[in-house]
C-alpha cells in the first residue's frame, strides 16, 4: 500500500477526560466542568484518566465516522506530520524522549505504509517570541541570563536569525536558546520541513525538535498547530510553503506538560480549524497528544483538560498518553496501526 500522510504531534501532562484512545489501563470516565472546558461541541464524555508505569498510558476509544472507501482513487500516498512541541523550561527529559522515539516510529511507518512513501515533516514550537528577545539579551530579565546569555556563549541572542524565526507557526530550523541545539539544521530540499529522501533523516529530525528551554512561559501548543496550518503560511510566499497538502493525510502529534490553558479560543474552534485546513475532511486526520492529563503528571485536577477535549473529537483516530512517560516507544507505536486504517480509508477531496 502506498502511503499519503500529514501528521501533528502535542505533547502534555495531565488527566484525560474525553473519549479519544487512550493507551494503558483507564480509571474514570466522562470530562469535568473545569474552566479549561470551551462552550460548545469541544466537551466530549467518554473513557477519561488512565494511568501507568514507566511506558505511556493512552486515553481514547471514541467512534470515527470514517468509512471505506471504493474505487482506484481511494487510499493514500502521501502524509503530513506536524509536530507541535513545547520549548517552556521544563520540557528537557521530554524532548529526550520524544527524539528518541522517532527513529523507529519513522521505520514502522515506512514498513507498514509503504517503503517509498512521500512524506512531510515539520516541527513547531509553542510560541513566536522567546525568552530570548533582543531587550532580554541586554537586560537578563525573565531568566534570559542562564537560558539565553549564557548557553553557548550567547548564541541564541547574536544576530543570526531569519524573520520566519520569529513566525507563530512556521516551522522550526534554528533552536537556540538553553538545551536547545543552537545551530542551523540543514533540511534537504530547502524548506523549513523535511521531505521524502532526506539523507539524514533521524538526525535531522534531532535537530529540528530539541527546540530548547528559552521558550516564552505561556505554551500554545493549540495556537501554534493552528498558525501553522494557515493559508497564509502554506501559500507560495509563506514560511511553511507547500507543507501542507490537499491530497495527503495530516498527522498532527503535540506534546506539552504545561498544566495551565494558555491557548486562545477551546476544543471546538481548534477542532474545525484543523478541518477547514484539510478542505473539511476530518477523516483524513490523525492526531496524537502527549499531555500531563494523567495520574503522575502533576496536581491540578483540571491539567490538560481542554486537550483531552480536542483529542476526543477526532473519535479513533485520537490518541492521547502521559507525556511524564519515560518511553514514547509503545504510544507510537500504537499510533502506526491508526495512520495505516486513516490512509486505508482516505478520500481525496
Amino acid at each position: 500500500m502506498t502511503l499519503g500522510v500529514s501528521g501533528l504531534a502535542l505533547v502534555s501532562c495531565g488527566e484525560s477526560t474525553g473519549s479519544g484512545t487512550a493507551f494503558g489501563d483507564t480509571i474514570g470516565a466522562g470530562a469535568s466542568d473545569g474552566s479549561g472546558a470551551s462552550n460548545g461541541s469541544g466537551a466530549s464524555n467518554g473513557a477519561g484518566a488512565a494511568s501507568g508505569g514507566d511506558g505511556p498510558t493512552v486515553s481514547g476509544g471514541g467512534n470515527s465516522s470514517g468509512g471505506a472507501g471504493n474505487g482506484s482513487d481511494d487510499g493514500c500516498n502521501k502524509v503530513d506530520f506536524l509536530f507541535v512541541i513545547d520549548n517552556s523550561v521544563s520540557m528537557q527529559e521530554d524532548q529526550a524522549a520524544l527524539i528518541a522515539s522517532f527513529p523507529s516510529f519513522m521505520d514502522t511507518i515506512q514498513t507498514t505504509l509503504s517503503a517509498s512513501s512521500d512524506y512531510h515533516i515539520m516541527v513547531v514550537d509553542t510560541d513566536e517570541t522567546t525568552r530570548c528577545t533582543p531587550e532580554n539579551c541586554q537586560s537578563g530579565a525573565m531568566s534570559a541570563r542562564d537560558l539565553c546569555i549564557n548557553p553557548k556563549n550567547g548564541y541564541a541572542c547574536a544576530d543570526q536569525f531569519e524573520a520566519c524565526d520569529s513566525v507563530l507557526g512556521a516551522g522550526v530550523l534554528h533552536p537556540a536558546g538553553e538545551g536547545a541545539s543552537n545551530k542551523l539544521c540543514s533540511i534537504a530540499g530547502g524548506n523549513r520541513y523535511i521531505v521524502e529522501g532526506e539523507p539524514t533523516l533521524a538526525q535531522t529530525f534531532a535537530c529540528m525538535a530539541q527546540v530548547g528551554l528559552a521558550g516564552h512561559p505561556s505554551e500554545r501548543p493549540m495556537d501554534a498547530m493552528v498558525a501553522a496550518m494557515a493559508d497564509d503560511i502554506n501559500g507560495s510566499s509563506g514560511c511553511n510553503a507547500g507543507f501542507l497538502r490537499s491530497d495527503a493525510i495530516l498527522v498532527i502529534s503535540f506534546i506539552s506538560d504545561d498544566p495551565n490553558y494558555e491557548d486562545a479560543d477551546g476544543p471546538a474552534e481548534w477542532y474545525q480549524a484543523v478541518v477547514d485546513a484539510k478542505d473539511g475532511n476530518a477523516e483524513a486526520v490523525v492526531v496524537l497528544g502527549l499531555t500531563p492529563a494523567f495520574d503522575g503528571c502533576g496536581s491540578r485536577s483540571d491539567r490538560g483538560k481542554h486537550w483531552s477535549e480536542f483529542i476526543a473529537l477526532w473519535g479513533d483516530r485520537g490518541l492521547e498518553a502521559s507525556v511524564c512517560s519515560t518511553d514514547y516507544g509503545p504510544f507510537f507505536e500504537q499510533a502506526v496501526a491508526v495512520i495505516d486504517e486513516t490512509c486505508d480509508e482516505f478520500i481525496p477531496r
